[in-house]
């Protein structure tokens, strides 16, 4: 067993490669407040400098992955509730962006129920297993308010602009088999089966090529903005970079010697 990452809102233990980050308050059902925020930038600060760290795993204890927001703490903010929002979401929004550009994977494990700017922590990761029963919402205008936490990116890049604002505007719950047929999950499981089958596939990818990992998630960030040009050109020089890694070497080398390559994430 590695590192252990022992905070208020959850815990990370690091070990072979994995850094498996479970939320850890589920008597609240793990929502997201001003210790977690400040918690979460931290960690992936951290983790996304760890070159021991090839694949992160996201997910929770209790019968929620979470609730999104403390809704109750921003209530007793008052007339100071938007200072309260604006420094909750500088640390949060600076670690999902540097969560989606690490080199490392992410993969999270969703179960239960997953609400409001939670719904951006699921979307932002790079795969997302989900329990059969578990159920995603879309609850910012229920309550009066917009959305926050990237969710307009995250969630437009997995289901398009359209569906999107509607799942926003009408502050719409989707079942396992509308997320996955929408691409906004991307593997359904029983439920008995979510924690193991995330940590089957975040164990196969921490046991990969990891710059060639990063390197996948960044062309894919900057697809939307990019001319087809500008993207055929930052294709061919992110490749030519990768192609002096260590890892693409012992990759073609594998390829040609007809073996499993064994990947060092360098």
């Amino acid at each position: 067993m590695g590192l252990a990452i022992q905070t208020k809102s959850f815990e990370c233990v690091i070990d072979d490669g994995l850094a498996h980050m479970v939320l850890d308050q589920p008597a609240r059902g793990n929502p997201i407040d001003g210790n977690f925020c400040r918690e979460f930038g931290l960690a992936i600060a951290e983790l996304s400098e760890r070159a021991d760290v090839r694949a992160v795993l996201l997910s929770a204890r209790g019968r929620l992955f979470s609730v999104g927001g403390d809704l109750t703490a921003l209530v007793n903010e008052g007339e100071a509730l938007p200072r309260t929002i604006k420094a909750w979401t500088a640390d949060l929004h600076a670690a999902i962006a540097r969560m989606v550009r690490m080199r490392a994977p992410v993969i999270a494990a969703v179960h239960g129920n997953v609400a409001g700017g939670s719904v951006s922590l699921m979307a932002a990761a790079d795969l997302v297993v989900m329990a059969e029963s578990a159920r995603i919402s879309a609850a910012f205008s229920r309550i009066g308010f917009s959305p926050d936490s990237g969710s307009t990116t995250t969630v437009t890049r997995r289901i398009g602009v359209a569906r999107a604002r509607r799942f926003f505007l009408l502050g719409e719950t989707l079942d396992a088999g509308t997320a996955l047929s929408l691409g906004l999950v991307d593997f359904v499981v029983p439920d008995s089966a979510v924690q193991s089958e995330a940590e089957r596939i975040a164990k196969e990818l921490a046991a990969g090529p990891t710059e060639a990992f990063g390197a996948i998630k960044r062309l894919f960030c900057q697809a939307a903005e990019r001319s087809f040009e500008s993207q055929l050109e930052e294709e061919a020089q992110t490749l030519a970079a990768i192609s002096r890694t260590a890892d693409a070497r012992e990759g073609v080398k594998a390829f040609v010697e007809k073996r499993k390559p064994v990947f060092a994430g360098e």
